[in-house]
């Protein structure tokens, strides 16, 4: 059970860290930093796809960490 919910808390860190510390990750990969706040560069597609891709990786990483423990703890055997 521990493993899994290691797992789980892992899943939760890096999506945190993809959708709301964007700087970190573009590190990591090497991307361009983000681009100066004005109207004509506002909208950053590579922002989006972190901020998406990070929440789904948080939510699979509560959903699966807390599952997994739920019915672990509650189950009859």
């Amino acid at each position: 059970m521990l493993i899994i919910d290691l797992l789980g808390l892992v899943l939760v860190v890096i999506g945190f860290c993809m959708a709301f510390r964007q700087d970190l990750i573009r590190r990591i990969f090497g991307w361009r930093s983000r681009p100066a706040v004005s109207a004509r560069h506002r909208d950053d597609p590579i922002t989006y796809i972190l901020r998406i891709a990070g929440i789904m990786l948080m939510a699979f990483g509560v959903a699966i960490g807390g599952m997994f423990t739920f019915f672990t703890l509650f189950s009859g055997s």
